[in-house]
């Protein structure tokens, strides 16, 4: 396949968006576009202000985006300076280009679509990775809406997951981290570790969530060849993150 970013959308065919800011970064939406990240972009910006002499990181990737709240939020507060998009529904492509250009910062994002890493062009390189993939093996999970797409929040046989802990060291600089959003109720930290290690990766550790806590977790990764630490010391509801 081909990897290109997406070709901008004419915005007359636009849905009738809905919107969220942070520092003067709109992001559109639509409800049924929503897996959550809506809520869980505030949470990362939570998480990420635990990290202490911490440099603003240089790429990073949002992968399985939606529109793309968690990256664009993490953009708007100075965490990377560029961000790329990748995901395989176009009716979140569409979004997440409408909110790149009615924000004019084009310069700044990269949007591709497709299925999973394929839609990266081999030459893409991120010292972060951020995502919040779907959470579970089955489909019917009373606490998502009947019109959702199951495919946000389905993941059959954890395959997405396997394929992105397969293919994403290519793409991760040596010292780069990825950061992914879990759920309690459909994994733990054994569910991906076989295929962590197998893919020439590294579990640096977990957190509980810090706005939903003992219900959603982070889950750190690195390269196995990694020079850099991730350290992580946690009182009561205070964390301390660094990365050195």
């Amino acid at each position: 396949m081909v990897s290109r970013p997406t070709t901008p959308a004419s915005d007359s065919l636009r849905p009738d968006y809905k919107s969220k800011s942070w520092n003067g970064i709109s992001v559109y939406y639509t409800d049924n576009l929503d897996g959550g990240g809506l809520d869980f972009a505030d949470d990362y910006l939570d998480l990420f202000n635990c990290f202490k002499d911490r440099s603003r990181f240089q790429r990073m990737f949002e992968w399985c985006s939606g529109p793309g709240f968690i990256g664009y939020s993490m953009l708007a507060n100075n965490i990377c300076k560029s961000l790329c998009l990748a995901d395989f529904y176009q009716p979140a492509i569409d979004a997440a280009q409408y909110t790149t250009r009615t924000n004019n910062i084009e310069d700044r994002v990269t949007i591709y679509q497709g299925d999973g890493l394929l839609a990266l062009p081999e030459w893409e390189k991120f010292d972060l990775v951020v995502g919040n993939p779907p959470h579970y093996v089955e489909r019917n999970m009373a606490e998502y809406s009947i019109n959702m797409e199951p495919r946000i929040y389905v993941d059959d046989k954890w395959l997405l997951h396997r394929e992105f802990f397969s293919g994403i060291r290519k793409h991760l600089e040596r010292d780069g981290l990825i950061v992914l959003f879990e759920n309690g109720k459909g994994s733990h930290i054994d569910t991906f570790r076989p295929m962590i290690e197998s893919s020439g990766l590294k579990i640096s550790g977990w957190q509980w969530s810090r706005r939903f806590n003992a219900l959603y977790w982070y889950l750190f990764i690195m390269r196995d060849d990694s020079k850099a630490q991730l350290q992580i010391r946690t009182q009561g509801n205070d964390s301390e993150l660094r990365l050195a």
